[in-house]
């Protein structure tokens, strides 16, 4: 939806645009490889021509979340006669040559349904190209796929500390020791909701030092989110270590958070880089 709102293609926001707003439309954001791409990790791993209408559209990503047989995702590919020449689109997944498949299994938040995405030679009319070239959509866009990552971050966080208040009848006597109490996560989230709120209300901002303050709440909530888990961990003792323990569970779910592009090490990168 974020997508489709800042795109400038009318057929597209006719098209798509109402229907994933209103949720008869469902998909997910397919920027992993891109955003790699973009921080020099990977090179890019779709590649494209122009056809009559449209893009001709080859390659695979490897993890692609929130897809299913109907669903749509946005990404991005490379002229193959201009690598610098780059295109954003909308890739309808039950288009000719595009194909799912489930080659892994995740230790936690399987429900995210990523699939590797293989296309090939797939068809991508014109209809469906959120943006051509798409260097400055892509800065348009940036912050507001960043910080709508933070949802899952205070998510975990926040069950994370009321696991460790639940624990206070039953191990309070003995978790009063742990130097991590719920009370430190509780001051900590709303601090970080509030950064992450006020960045909200200015998404296009190019100021650079935006920027920065952007990718510091995505890691801050990357990290935090680790800590907390871990400390529920604790607090929990044997009952969270148990197969069906919630806190082993938000555990293995926090690092989901940790490691899903942007992870931990690229925003550091990416700080750095800002450095130079």
């Amino acid at each position: 939806a974020w997508y489709a709102a800042n795109s400038s293609n009318a057929a597209l926001k006719s098209k798509l645009g109402e229907k994933v707003a209103l949720g008869a439309t469902l998909g997910g954001t397919g920027l992993s490889n891109p955003m790699k791409t973009f921080f020099g990790i990977e090179s890019m791993r779709l590649k494209g021509r122009r056809v009559t209408g449209g893009y001709s559209v080859r390659g695979v990503l490897p993890w692609v979340s929130n897809l299913g047989p109907d669903h749509v995702f946005g990404t991005i590919f490379e002229m193959e006669d201009d690598p610098k020449h780059q295109v954003m689109i909308a890739v309808d997944c039950a288009g000719g040559g595009v194909k799912l498949s489930a080659q892994d299994h995740f230790v936690a938040l399987e429900g995210t349904r990523t699939f590797a995405v293989q296309l090939r030679d797939a068809f991508i009319p014109d209809s469906m190209v959120l943006a051509d070239p798409c260097a400055d959509y892509v800065k348009r866009i940036r912050t507001g796929f960043i910080l709508m990552q933070t949802g899952m971050a205070f998510g975990i966080i926040q069950s994370s500390l009321d696991l460790m208040q639940r624990m206070r009848g039953p191990l309070g006597h003995v978790n009063k020791y742990l130097e991590e109490q719920p009370e430190h996560f509780a001051e900590a989230l709303a601090a970080l909701q509030a950064e992450t709120f006020a960045l909200c209300d200015t998404p296009f901002s190019t100021d650079i030092e935006h920027w920065r303050r952007v990718i510091n709440v995505r890691l801050t909530a990357g990290e935090m989110t680790v800590k907390a888990a871990h400390a529920a961990m604790l607090h929990c003792g044997a009952r969270g270590y148990l197969s069906t323990g919630e806190a082993q569970r938000r555990l293995r779910e926090a690092y989901f958070v940790a490691i899903v592009t942007p992870a931990t090490k690229q925003l550091r990168k990416m700080l750095a880089d800002l450095q130079n």
